[in-house]
């Protein structure tokens, strides 16, 4: 047995200790407070923190740790609301009044090796070990993984599924904070999705024992216009807090997200945001991309 099974094979007992202590997930999470409802605290697998320095069988998924780092984030959000009011087009300069959907939300960048508890520092060890810690020596990171959030509305009625992106206004975003934070929270930044860009960088994570994480806290909101106003039950996948990925023995890629059940026992006549309802808690899964793998053997260098 050479060392790199000897090294795995000793930390068989630590994955099987690890995996038994999931539920530590729940208790890396800031406060709810100021409306804010829900959290999807944060859930990572020591499987998936291994990433490529574990050998997987053929009929396994590969599962990949980010690069050049894996991340991920607390993200915490208000129920949706809506706001009527005038909309210019950037492109034809015509203003019309619209009902605009909406759902602000606050990320924290989390240390994931912290739900390892007690064995966080043999957790470290490991991760750590230059002998498994795959390496690029003809093109090295020349920058910080990225934190790139997008959110994701898809209708959950009867008949076909419709899907919505979240969109960037400066008009719409402006409107939406004046109404959640202004003279109320003197200093937040509310950002839409290009601008919570964040760099994941390891020195910014916060700690679970961070006697103020809201403080470190990056607030953005989530737009969408033009939702069917029948819809009754839908779905947010909030992408881009997780640069985890796995890709199927099939080839499909899956990323990493955020998923939280909504109702709207409501119908298109006499609206009303109070009808919005946050169904159970967020939950993170792995869903499908479009992305295709065109690396000769991608499969075999993966797996080693």
């Amino acid at each position: 047995m050479n060392r790199r099974q000897s090294c795995l094979s000793a930390f068989a007992a630590f994955v099987v200790a690890a995996s038994l202590n999931t539920v530590e997930a729940q208790l890396i999470r800031a406060k709810l407070d100021q409306g804010f409802v829900r959290t999807s605290s944060i859930a990572m697998s020591v499987d998936e923190m291994l990433g490529a320095q574990k050998q997987r069988a053929a009929d396994q998924p590969i599962v990949g740790p980010g690069y050049p780092a894996l991340f991920i984030s607390e993200v915490q959000f208000k129920p949706v609301r809506f706001v009527r009011m005038e909309v210019t087009d950037p492109k034809t300069g015509e203003t019309k009044r619209e009902l605009v959907w909406y759902m602000i939300y606050r990320s924290i960048l989390r240390d994931y090796t912290e739900l390892a508890g007690p064995n966080q520092p043999d957790l470290l060890l490991k991760l750590e070990d230059p002998d498994l810690q795959p390496s690029n020596d003809i093109e090295s990171a020349s920058s910080l993984p990225l934190q790139i959030p997008r959110f994701v509305l898809q209708t959950n009625d009867a008949g076909p599924m419709q899907t919505y992106s979240d969109e960037v206004s400066q008009q719409i975003r402006q409107s939406i904070f004046d109404r959640e934070f202004k003279d109320r929270s003197p200093g937040t930044n509310l950002r839409s999705s290009i601008g919570a860009i964040v760099e994941a960088d390891r020195d910014e994570w916060v700690s679970v024992d961070d006697p103020d994480p809201l403080s470190k806290a990056v607030y953005g909101v989530a737009v969408w216009r033009n939702v069917d106003q029948t819809t009754d039950y839908f779905t947010i996948q909030m992408h881009g807090f997780s640069n985890a990925y796995r890709i199927t023995p099939e080839g499909v890629v899956e990323r990493k997200v955020i998923e939280q059940k909504f109702g709207r026992p409501g119908d298109e006549y006499n609206q009303d945001e109070a009808e919005f309802r946050v169904l159970g808690d967020p939950s993170w899964k792995y869903v499908p991309t479009k992305s295709t793998i065109d690396v000769p053997d991608y499969a075999k260098i993966l797996r080693k």
